[in-house]
């Protein structure tokens, strides 16, 4: 059996993501932020005020990471913390007015930066590359 990596799938998705992710970071560096910082807004744009775990869990980071984005973030004045009415140990996270204000503008970065990534593959291409990937995630996800 001959040994490749450039044989390997996963090699590949590998590879195409780290340029991906040094991409969206070079670019979003422009506003002091990174991606993983990113995610949190859009998430908190979408879904409103949210537990820290649930942020943590939705977005696949690990509870020390998610302490680092959150306090950077609130250092930015882009989110607010807050502890639950109903239990203390819980924190909430919202993103702020000032952080509504930069993810809308976030937005257009990413556009712009999807654009570039699939230039040449038609709509239906780009339906099936995301359906593809997202079974992928669950085939990882189930073999936990």
């Amino acid at each position: 059996m001959e040994r490749n990596i450039e044989n390997y799938l996963g090699y590949h998705i590998n590879v195409v993501s780290h340029f991906i992710q040094n991409t969206y970071n070079q670019k979003l560096a422009e506003y002091d932020i990174s991606m993983s910082q990113a995610k949190v807004l859009f998430f908190l744009a979408d879904k409103g005020e949210q537990a820290q775990s649930v942020l943590q869990q939705r977005l696949y980071i690990k509870g020390s990471s998610m302490n680092g984005l959150i306090e950077s973030l609130e250092k930015k004045e882009l989110i607010q913390k807050r502890q639950s009415d109903e239990d203390r140990r819980t924190k909430l996270i919202q993103i702020s007015e000032q952080g509504q204000e930069l993810e809308k503008k976030l937005w257009v970065v990413i556009d712009h930066i999807e654009q570039e990534l699939l230039t040449g593959f038609n709509q239906e291409e780009q339906q099936v590359i995301i359906s593809w990937l997202k079974r992928m995630r669950e085939n990882v996800q189930s073999c936990k």
